[in-house]
């Protein structure tokens, strides 16, 4: 929503000083009515005007305060509405925030089990470069098994980076779909050790 006209700011300081003048002027008609004499016809005369010019006061006056009773009106108004604004993003805050610690969480799980992976990866790797008593089969269907746990995260990851896409948290989804790069990166070292084991398994 746009700033306040500043029209308005002009209504209501006009409307704020005719107020002040006009009470004033009543003020000082209303004390030379409370004081003045009444003696005489020329006393009386006068102050039928001037019981006449108070009233004229008080009319302008009223008028006046309804200007800028309308001016206070459309304020409200406009607080009112913004206000409404805010309280729609303050939920809007609180059901974003709720969806980020939920993608966050997932990528908190999806990294926990990439780590897992990634240890027993190099596990596995150092059994075969070490030369431990452990048939080759074994070896491979290790790898088999890690092979398999890795396109399972992966295709996790990928779903998480699609859904905090389609939310709007590109953060989310950038290192979602990082975290997915590293585990295909990682099943591709896994098949490769997979393959030079074959010939001895045979």
């Amino acid at each position: 929503m746009s700033k306040r006209p500043q029209s308005e700011s002009s209504e209501l300081v006009a409307a704020a000083t005719a107020i002040e003048e006009e009470l004033r002027k009543f003020e000082t008609l209303a004390e030379e009515v409370r004081s003045g004499p009444m003696r005489s016809q020329k006393h009386l005369e006068r102050m039928g005007k001037l019981l006449n010019q108070v009233a004229d006061c008080d009319e302008r006056m009223v008028a006046n305060m309804r200007s800028l009773l309308g001016v206070l009106n459309k304020w409200r108004d406009r607080q009112q509405t913004l206000a409404t604004e805010v309280n729609s993003r303050a939920q809007e805050l609180q059901t974003r925030t709720k969806v980020y610690q939920e993608l966050m969480q997932r990528f908190g799980g999806l990294g926990q089990e990439a780590g897992a992976l990634s240890t027993q990866m190099q596990e596995v790797a150092g059994m075969t470069q070490q030369g431990q008593p452990m048939k080759a089969e074994e070896i491979i269907s290790s790898l088999q098994l890690v092979n398999e746990r890795m396109t399972q995260v992966a295709d996790n990851a990928g779903k998480l980076a699609s859904d905090a896409e389609a939310h709007d948290f590109l953060d989310v989804s950038r290192d979602a779909e990082s975290l997915r790069q590293q585990l295909l990166a990682a099943r591709n070292r896994a098949n490769l050790l997979q393959q030079k084991l074959h010939p001895a398994n045979a």
